[in-house]
């Protein structure tokens, strides 16, 4: 029975099967008392009766015909009348037999009495434990109502009534990863905020400074083409923060579903270093692929070409004219490691921790190109999908920036 599996009302109905059991044991003893007392009684009365009979010369075979005997006549029943023997007769005519009646009712009363004292204590303490244990649940939800989910309803118990606690700390825990998540994205929108707006501080003056110019030296065309062409400039560097912190901010909220389909990556660096390869090629560097050509990847491949590309942007502006930058993979039978390898300036040991931090640029990096998104959306867009990017450097002799996928995920 579902009823019985509460610790709490098994030891209730088992002390109630206790009273009943022994309810039934007092009402066999009484029984059996109450006819060793009346066989006394009896044999009492026989006594007396026989003496008597005796004393006036009865003789003794026909007393003992008058005990053994079972017929009733009238005569004696008429006899018995006139006596005051009949069954309306008042018990108080029988004084050994009142002196029984009155022994009996206050045993039966005294033990009425302390049976139903006992099952009072039982009810009462059964009641006692189940009115703390609600209490205690009223409060706990009560602090679950409030934020707090620092303690937990009663659980070690079998029954319904712990069967609800299971379900309200179920609601509790989504309450508050609810809460949990909604904190993280007040965090999450603050410093996106705050980043966007530390970001775009530096562009916009310049612009701001660039249009006071032109509108100063109207006249002087070089002047204005000059500045025209920093003010381009600006607003690209606007257009491709704006559009990494938005494509880093979707990844991070969870709003980005990855659609992964088997692709060859050699067409992936391929797409990845498109626009690339020309500004290789102006500043002297060379691009360098190694990897079977037949290998495949199940990834989402426009996101993935980004990250590859975002890998590949970083080792060109930290490669000097002359450097070479090497993209490699190989595949294994559990892993797939794809690779972007520069000869440039390396990391600093100081800097290895900060590197895949948004708009984190070591100081080193100031005069170099780039917003500090690139690294931070790679990562993001690789462990999105699963993988894991690490990297390698040593300073001065370049670094090595390493995707890794399981084969079969």
């Amino acid at each position: 029975m579902s009823i019985l599996q509460e610790k709490n009302t098994r030891h209730y109905f088992t002390y109630m099967m206790c009273l009943i059991g022994f309810l039934f044991l007092w009402i066999f003893f009484l029984s059996w008392f109450h006819g060793k007392e009346t066989q006394h009684l009896i044999f009492e009365r026989e006594q007396t009766m026989v003496s008597s009979l005796m004393e006036q010369g009865v003789d003794q075979a026909s007393i003992a015909r008058a005990l053994k005997g079972s017929v009733v006549t009238g005569e004696g029943v008429e006899l018995l009348q006139r006596l005051g023997h009949t069954e309306d007769a008042s018990v108080r005519i029988f004084p050994t037999i009142d002196q029984s009646v009155r022994l009996f009712l206050k045993i039966t009363v005294v033990m009425a009495g302390i049976l139903a004292f006992m099952l009072l204590g039982i009810t009462v303490r059964f009641l006692r434990q189940r009115e703390n244990l609600y209490q205690k649940a009223e409060s706990i939800i009560a602090q679950f109502s409030e934020g707090d989910f620092e303690e937990h309803l009663p659980q070690n118990e079998t029954g319904r009534i712990y069967q609800l606690f299971a379900a309200v700390e179920e609601l509790a825990a989504a309450l508050r990863a609810q809460s949990e998540n909604e904190q993280h994205v007040k965090v999450f929108l603050k410093d996106t905020i705050s980043d966007i707006s530390h970001q775009l501080k530096t562009p916009l003056a310049a612009l701001h400074m660039y249009t006071e110019i032109i509108t100063q030296e109207p006249d002087h065309v070089e002047t204005v083409r000059r500045f025209s062409d920093k003010t381009m400039q600006s607003l690209e560097r606007i257009e491709q923060l704006v559009q990494a912190v938005l494509k880093v901010s979707r990844i991070d909220a969870g709003s980005i579903v990855f659609q992964k389909e088997k692709q060859a990556v050699s067409e992936l660096i391929t797409e990845a270093m498109e626009d690339l390869s020309v500004r290789a090629q102006r500043e002297g560097k060379q691009i360098v692929i190694k990897g079977n050509s037949e290998t495949m990847l199940l990834c989402d491949r426009q996101w993935t070409r980004e990250a590859v590309a975002n890998l590949i942007k970083n080792a060109l502006d930290h490669t000097e004219s002359g450097g070479v930058i090497v993209i490699s993979w190989e595949r294994s039978p559990a892993m797939l490691r794809l690779a972007v390898a520069d000869d440039g300036c390396g990391i600093a040991e100081k800097d290895m921790h900060h590197i895949f931090k948004r708009f984190y640029r070591s100081p080193g990096d100031r005069n170099r190109q780039g917003i500090g998104l690139g690294l931070s959306l790679a990562k993001s867009i690789v462990e999105g999908q699963g993988g894991i990017l690490s990297v390698s450097s040593t300073p001065g002799e370049g670094s090595v920036f390493t995707i890794s996928f399981l084969t079969n995920p």
